[in-house]
């Protein structure tokens, strides 16, 4: 049996490289320990020394590599220093127009204004006396009377100052109907005619002030 043994080790030692003339599969005078452990077990050594190696064994996990075995995690190191900033990267292309959102419900009416007036009576008549004008300068005199901003003019009069019977006069509605002017010419040289218009205007909201 010991002869048996010996060989079928020396196979398993072979195997891992160690077979050399440091160990015999038969006790001799030079090798006559026999190793109970490490890879020569069951082999004759000339020094227990060499029995003394650790034998690997993969389902032992004290004797696995050590880079299985994971270490304790040491403290995270100080942050490095901030990059440089990018580039801006270019304009993307314009999106899709979205689809028309859905009408909103309509608003309320507002609030309906105070009727205005449908007949021409007195009180929505006002008169306003227009600036004097002569013909001294020009030979000519203009008199205009204007009324309220909305109003209309209905008609106008006018009074001539005047040391002649002699001269030309001319009157009637101006702009957007909404004044009354005068103008008189001088027939005789060196005269002085003067003019004063009216005119008689139609009070629309809001109400005249005198």
């Amino acid at each position: 049996m010991l002869a048996v043994m010996p060989f079928l080790n020396n196979n398993g030692a072979m195997a891992q490289g160690y077979y050399d003339d440091s160990y015999s599969i038969y006790p001799t005078n030079d090798k006559k320990y026999e190793c109970r452990t490490g890879p020569f077990e069951g082999f004759f050594v000339s020094s227990v020394e060499f029995c003394k190696h650790v034998k690997f064994d993969d389902n032992k996990s004290d004797h696995r590599d050590n880079n299985n075995q994971t270490g304790t995690q040491g403290p995270p190191g100080p942050a490095g220093p901030q990059g440089l900033k990018g580039d801006t990267g270019t304009t993307g292309a314009t999106g899709l127009q979205g689809i028309q959102g859905i009408q909103g419900p309509p608003s309320p009416n507002g609030t309906q204004g105070p009727p205005g007036p449908n007949q021409i009576l007195p009180t929505n008549i006002y008169t306003v006396l227009g600036s004097e004008g002569n013909t001294t300068v020009t030979g000519l005199a203009f008199s205009e009377a204007v009324c309220d901003e909305g109003d209309a003019v209905l008609s106008g009069s006018f009074t001539v100052i005047s040391p002649s019977n002699i001269v030309r006069i001319s009157d009637g509605a101006v702009g957007d109907h909404d004044a009354w002017s005068t103008v008189v010419a001088e027939d005789a040289s060196g005269i002085t005619v003067f003019v004063h218009t009216e005119a008689y205007c139609f009070d629309n909201p809001p109400a005249h002030i005198p």
